[in-house]
């Protein structure tokens, strides 16, 4: 019998458990009665198929990602290690400033990692990163995520970031994204650099349209 939510998530609700003498996170996309019920049913389960495809695919590139366990598609549930830790959106306030470089820096390079690999997140925000109790730091939601990216959609990505700095850590935005690009730049090398620009590009679009 499953607990009472631990959480909820944009689009989910997720649940900790234990089994096995571990603590795992069940990850279930509930129904939105707003949308017809085979629509729905179908976006459920392409999501949830996606993001265990991607979770695997992003460790594959090197990226810390929860391991999944198992997958319930009857109730578009994914079973995955639970990550203690907290997530980087509730640490920048509370660490020194050179220590969010560090981790800013950390972020881009993993971003890097995924775009190295043709791949994008899809929603690399503050909030979809923990820094675990030894300080290593986990990328996690990757519902949106894809393959076979091409510099559009990896400027998007770098666009999507840039934004969550903007709206939710607006007082320090630029010196996150300094740090960040930082890191991005050690990862892809000159390789980068049509991306950052296609992501200024993006930004000017939704400036001016």
């Amino acid at each position: 019998m499953i607990d009472e939510p631990w959480t909820l998530g944009a689009e989910s609700v997720i649940y900790k458990i234990e089994r096995w003498g571990q603590i795992l996170l069940l990850k279930q996309r509930p129904k939105k009665p707003y949308l017809l019920q085979a629509i729905d049913a179908q976006l459920r389960q392409s999501r949830t198929s996606r993001e265990c495809k991607m979770l695997n695919v992003a460790r594959g590139l090197g990226i810390p990602t929860p391991a999944v366990h198992w997958v319930d598609r009857s109730s578009f549930t994914i079973a995955m290690d639970y990550i203690e830790g907290t997530r980087l959106r509730e640490l920048v306030q509370d660490v020194p400033p050179k220590t969010l470089e560090k981790l800013c820096v950390r972020l881009g390079r993993l971003v890097g990692l995924l775009h190295m690999g043709d791949v994008v997140h899809g929603d690399p925000t503050t909030s979809n990163v923990i820094v675990d109790r030894i300080g290593k730091m986990w990328l996690i939601d990757f519902g949106l995520a894809e393959m076979n990216a091409t510099t559009e959609m990896k400027g998007v990505d770098l666009h999507l970031m840039k934004r969550a700095f903007e709206t939710t850590h607006w007082d320090i935005q630029n010196e996150m994204l300094d740090a960040a690009l930082t890191g991005y730049k050690q990862t892809l090398g000159e390789n980068a650099n049509s991306i950052i620009v296609r992501m200024e590009e993006i930004r000017e679009r939704g400036r001016y349209h």
